[in-house]
């Protein structure tokens, strides 16, 4: 396509500005989603994105400035812990996060969940919390970014979520206006990602890293799987229960492994640490000494968010209808359709209504049975929870025919590649 510095930023600014048509923006989009984007015409798409905008900067902190993020996928509940995580350990963590994206759930989403959080911090706001908690979780400012809040969504109208320049051009312009120093990215392989293959991610990373370097952020990359979800847990506030677990030394083993990968990265790049090993100490000693837990419980308050349900989580309203999803054979979990699987999730969770998006907080999946294990006919593989009734039972229908169950147990897939 080849086009210059100059006309990316005039498609990107009149569409910002509404000088140009959703049309016409969606032509764009639906040309570079089919021909691609050259490095350079990549970066520029980032630098008119990061120039639409507001910039953070936190130097004056004197402390290491840093975020995570991940390319989505289902049950992928990491910031919740890893942010908390990493700015008890003294990083300053300033996220912008997102919001479901096609099949994919989002952190925003998730937080919203709390009674009370808001997700919606001006700029000043966010500055202050950074400044007095070392964290804040929140949506793009309208300073920050504007470009891509307005693309962002009409890339989940279009099909034309799963590019790659769109995807740097969205991920990096958000993560540079921050004003961070180091950034890890959980680029997620398998059926239910938007890479789906061990070769498609590695372009993503790369690319990601490359970005990185060319606007002074050291990137880090880890590709963990998106074959079957993250924990047991898809949704909404079932999914900050499971965050919150993990963040006392519970819950299970695959999210804690994915946390503690992340959080090396980002220890490492610190210097704070100089072998994994201390990074892994330090992260466990923070979780079982209850640092990390009491940063989550600060940065909740600092925005708004009633934090006696994040420390009595029972204490939440429970869904009004749950319905098992039931196997009609014996076997073993041989695979999971997972982008059905995370349509459903978002059907539980998100509501469109009068043009108007609202969530669900009790909605969502709890898996029981993941890929190698075994099942008996008869027996619940999951349970779909919700508001409302029948969209929870014909929720549990359909997901039943997106387990696919064979006749010999077969190995899980690694959870890093």
């Amino acid at each position: 396509m080849k086009l210059p510095q100059t006309e990316i930023s005039s498609i990107i600014e009149q569409y910002t500005n509404d000088n140009i048509s959703e049309q016409e923006m969606t032509s764009w989009l639906k040309t570079v989603y089919k021909e691609g984007l050259t490095h350079e015409e990549t970066d520029r798409v980032v630098k008119a994105m990061l120039d639409s905008g507001e910039t953070f900067d936190f130097s004056h902190l004197g402390k290491f400035v840093a975020d995570k993020h991940s390319t989505g996928g289902i049950g992928d509940k990491v910031s919740l812990v890893v942010g908390p995580l990493m700015a008890a350990a003294g990083l300053i963590i300033p996220m912008i996060a997102g919001r479901s994206l096609g099949h994919t759930g989002g952190t925003l989403d998730k937080l919203q969940s709390i009674p009370g959080y808001r997700d919606d911090l001006s700029m000043e706001e966010f500055q202050k919390t950074v400044e007095t908690v070392g964290i804040v979780m929140s949506g793009q400012t309208k300073e920050v970014c504007p470009a891509d809040q307005k693309m962002y969504d009409l890339r989940d109208r279009t099909g034309t979520v799963d590019s790659i320049p769109l995807i740097c051009g969205s991920i990096m312009s958000k993560k540079i206006a921050e004003g961070i120093q180091g950034l890890v990215m959980d680029v997620k392989v398998g059926s239910g990602a938007f890479m789906k293959t061990v070769e498609e991610a590695a372009v993503l990373g790369s690319e990601l890293k490359r970005i990185g370097k060319q606007f002074g952020v050291n990137v880090n990359i880890v590709h963990s799987d998106m074959n079957q979800p993250l924990g047991n847990e898809a949704g909404l506030w079932n999914e900050v229960v499971e965050a919150l677990s993990c963040l006392l030394g519970e819950g299970p083993d695959d999210l804690k492994k994915v946390v503690l990968e992340l959080g090396s990265r980002l220890l490492l790049q610190s210097g704070k640490v100089s072998f994994v090993e201390e990074a892994m100490e330090i992260q466990t000693q923070l979780i079982s000494n209850g640092k990390a837990m009491e940063k989550l419980v600060e940065m909740v308050a600092a925005q708004g968010g009633d934090i006696s349900v994040i420390e009595n989580p029972e204490n939440y309203p429970a869904p009004a209808f749950e319905a098992e999803v039931i196997s009609n054979q014996d076997g073993f979990i041989d695979s999971m359709e997972m982008v059905g699987v995370g349509i459903l999730v978002n059907r539980l969770t998100i509501r469109h209504a009068n043009n108007k998006r609202e969530i669900e907080s009790t909605g969502g999946i709890r898996f029981l049975k993941k890929i190698g294990d075994d099942v008996r006919n008869g027996k619940p593989l999951a349970i779909c929870f919700g508001s409302n009734e029948d969209e929870v039972f014909s929720t549990a229908e359909e997901l039943k025919s997106l387990f696919n169950i064979s006749e010999e147990r077969i190995d899980p897939p690694p959870l890093f590649y």
